[in-house]
């Protein structure tokens, strides 16, 4: 018994330093002196926001069943200490709480989870600098590390803070930043591969208390425009500034990649997609789709040269599925007025 135990504890140790806290039906709670069934009702509740993109769902009436049968919705759950900190962890079955979002109508968000790099100012005690990865991953700010980790676990986001070494010094300064210089911003985000970033400043004042202006932006690398998504200020603690921050961005991704299946069937489309020169690409190409909450059944059209056609059955609707397209790092799309679904591989 005490060595499946050992086992058991091993392998999510494992799974978690594996997936980073990535799987979205995966739940983590940190043991205080909550019982057992208390933890597993934390963990459903974490993972049915994570999935279905919507913090009030716990709300609704149709989630009460849910909670009164956890048990038959637990694949395994344990313990685990990461530093100091000792976790609840418990996996959903994914098909059963998909089936329960579907029955309560509500939208399924997947994998398509874009990371977010973070410029944010640091603005107080007579400092004004670039916050870096190693400040959260030090936890030197401990309220701003420590309300980062709890909401990427909640929400089921990932945030990335620049390293600030000698290329990002090189590249950007704390003026670019202030001033709101998104070409800059968008080339020093370059070499961290990530398509939306986030640039704000948190003013400090003398009560602990301040400000946090903030703005989601994403860059599209082809016609190299910026466009704003999100644009906030607001006074308060700053844990609660980057809560809702945060809870903000997660908001706006769910509405964008989150799916509704559809009652009435599947919707087809067909896409192309141009510069597929090795098998070892189509077959990257179809695990893409193939992970895609969106995408039901796809069979290849048609091979010419380095053009794949595809015909997809899609569930949800079109936009939730282009969505998840453009946020896929190897695929650009081609600029067109029209409606075709046309990429280039990367």
């Amino acid at each position: 018994m005490l060595r499946s135990l050992c086992i058991l504890l091993f392998l999510f140790s494992c799974l978690i330093n594996a997936t980073q806290f990535d799987d979205p039906y995966q739940g983590y709670i940190v043991v205080e002196n909550q019982n057992e069934a208390q933890l597993k009702s934390l963990a459903l509740k974490q993972v049915l926001i994570k999935v279905s993109g919507n913090k009030e769902i716990t709300a609704l009436s149709d989630s009460n069943s849910l909670f009164q049968n956890i048990n038959t919705m637990l694949s395994q759950y344990g313990y685990v200490n990461l530093g100091s900190t000792r976790y609840f962890t418990a996996v959903f079955d994914k098909h059963k709480i998909n089936q329960a979002l579907t029955d309560m109508q509500q939208s399924i968000w997947g994998d398509t989870r874009p990371i977010t790099l973070v410029w944010l100012i640091s603005d107080g005690q007579g400092e004004r600098k670039l916050v870096s990865d190693n400040v959260i991953t030090s936890a030197s700010d401990n309220v701003l590390s420590q309300t980062l980790q709890n909401e990427q676990l909640n929400r089921g986001i990932k945030l990335q803070f620049p390293l600030m070494d000698l290329d990002d010094n090189l590249a950007i300064s704390v003026s670019d930043v202030s001033g709101r210089f998104y070409g800059q911003i968008a080339s020093a985000s370059m070499r961290y591969n990530t398509n939306h970033f986030v640039v704000a400043q948190w003013q400090e004042d003398s009560t602990s208390m301040g400000t946090l202006t903030w703005q989601l932006v994403t860059y599209n690398e082809q016609n190299k425009q910026s466009r704003v998504l999100i644009n906030e200020e607001s006074r308060g603690s700053k844990e609660s500034l980057i809560t809702a921050m945060i809870d903000k961005v997660a908001d706006y991704y769910a509405g964008q990649y989150a799916i509704s299946i559809n009652p009435d069937g599947e919707l087809s489309q067909t896409i192309t997609v141009n510069g597929i020169t090795s098998l070892a690409q189509l077959t990257e190409l179809t695990a893409l789709l193939g992970n895609l909450l969106s995408v039901s059944s796809y069979s290849i059209a048609h091979v010419d040269v380095s053009t794949v056609t595809i015909d997809i059955q899609v569930n949800g609707g079109l936009d939730s599925f282009k969505n998840g397209l453009l946020a896929q790092p190897h695929l650009q799309a081609e600029l067109s007025d029209s409606n075709e679904f046309n990429f280039n591989w990367r």
